[in-house]
């Protein structure tokens, strides 16, 4: 958060931000990267994944039972409870070996709805919620993209809700049109986020309107999610997320309904941190990848019978990318 300000402040200074931050890996974290995620890596075959488009069940029953899913889950919902650091170290390790599963590991720790349920939920959330994603029943994703709400993706266009009544139970009203969601084609609850309205100020003081986030899982009536998409031609699992009229108790908006309208402190304090980790994480292990397999490449590929990694150009891209 702290080199977060800087950025915005338009004077970032990286310099400050070395000497102030020195992440290191506990034991247990260090353990986790040796052998979990190598043996991850080891059951991973890049080319069997991206011409499958997906996984063996191998892989992803090993994410599962290994809780790759659920680090930033805290301990004592049955997660791991890892720093953010060691969730960047996973997620840059994977991305060596598989892109796809970087990706896939990335959502549920950075943008997918448990680390909001550990800072936001209400105690029954947290008990229903948190251990059955920590253990994989569950597997999140986060419905915030739409068809037009990219970048400016809290601008929420085409996903709202209504406060209402009915029965005698206080709840919303919400329509929704989310796509390129990861995960959402395997995912067992969704996060969804909606622009909420009040207009017989039903809430009562209690939560206001605006960016709310709506907790609903895989069987609720009137979700719809899918069917799968293929953007990039990627392995990782990305669909859709949509539903006309939904009813949603209030039990069911993410905090309860003293959070309705705080969907944006939400998205900034957790989402903006997932973002400002997973992606990088991602990026600087595909680099290290592609390092890697040009290197190789250019000890092999022989131009005028000398291998083109003992020329000079070739030697100076080389350096550049392994810096």
């Amino acid at each position: 958060i702290g080199f977060d300000r800087d950025i915005f402040s338009g004077n970032p200074s990286l310099q400050h931000l070395l000497d102030t931050y020195e992440p290191k890996l506990s034991e247990e974290e260090q353990s986790y990267l040796e052998n979990e995620v190598t043996h991850l890596c080891s059951i991973l075959n890049d080319h069997d994944v991206v011409i499958k488009k997906d996984f063996t069940k191998e892989a992803w029953d090993y994410m599962r039972d290994n809780k790759f899913f659920s680090m930033k889950i805290p301990k004592e919902y049955g997660g791991l409870g890892f720093s953010t650091h060691a969730v960047s170290c996973v997620l840059t390790k994977l991305a060596t070996q598989c892109f796809d599963a970087n990706a896939t590991v990335a959502v549920p720790n950075s943008l997918g709805p448990g680390e909001l349920l550990a800072r936001y939920g209400t105690d029954e959330q947290k008990q229903y919620f948190l251990p059955r994603l920590a253990d994989g029943t569950l597997i999140p994703c986060f419905g915030l993209t739409g068809p037009h709400s990219g970048s400016d993706a809290t601008s929420l266009i085409g996903s709202y809700g209504t406060v209402e009544e009915r029965n005698g139970e206080l709840g919303v009203r919400a329509t929704f049109k989310k796509r390129y969601i990861t995960l959402a084609p395997v995912a067992g609850v969704v996060g969804i986020g909606l622009n909420l309205s009040d207009p017989q100020n039903l809430l009562g003081g209690h939560g206001e309107e605006g960016f709310t986030v709506a907790l609903l899982e895989r069987d609720h009536q009137g979700l719809r999610m899918g069917p799968r998409h293929v953007p990039l031609n990627a392995a990782f699992m990305n669909g859709t997320v949509e539903g006309e009229d939904v009813w949603i108790p209030m039990s069911s908006i993410l905090g309860g309904q003293e959070k309705c309208g705080f969907g944006w402190h939400m998205f900034v304090e957790c989402l903006a941190e997932g973002r400002g980790v997973s992606l990088p994480a991602g990026s600087i292990g595909a680099a290290r990848g592609v390092a890697a397999g040009v290197g190789a490449y250019a000890r092999i590929r022989k131009q005028f019978r000398v291998p083109i990694a003992e020329f000079g150009g070739i030697q100076e891209a080389l350096a550049l990318a392994g810096s």
